[in-house]
């Protein structure tokens, strides 16, 4: 099965439901699964990640590939949530994102988060005992 974009061919309604099950159904979604992936990254590598491990036919995987290619990708990058190049498949974030970098990871956080609380019970039992 060939595809020409130039073309209006109809597609099984199975097939398009079937593509439909693997694209998130909101924007907050597939901006989630964004973040998740390292950029910058392809709409096939996207539609990889939004497939796997299913496996479905190669017609379903180039629905969805289509679909994130021709609609969501480029109304992502409208609302500025994403940069997506067309002519190249890439999708990266925006500059003022990456600007935005994490200055703590959830890890090093956590572990300040339990060092402050260990200071405090220490500071409340020696109160305690002083008194």
């Amino acid at each position: 099965m060939v595809y020409d974009p130039g073309q209006d061919s109809a597609v099984e309604p199975d097939a398009e439901s079937r593509a439909a099950a693997f694209v998130p159904d909101s924007d907050d979604a597939l901006v989630a699964l964004l973040d998740e992936m390292q950029t910058p990254a392809t709409v096939d590598e996207v539609t990889d990640a939004l497939i796997d491990p299913a496996h479905p036919p190669i017609e379903t995987w180039a629905l969805v590939h289509e679909r994130l290619h021709r609609d969501r990708l480029p109304a992502l990058d409208a609302s500025g949530a994403i940069e997506f190049d067309e002519t190249q498949g890439l999708i990266e974030w925006p500059a003022a994102r990456t600007g935005k970098e994490r200055r703590f990871s959830p890890a090093v956080l956590a572990t300040i988060s339990i060092g402050l609380l260990l200071v405090f019970l220490t500071l409340v039992s020696v109160s305690v005992l002083i008194s």
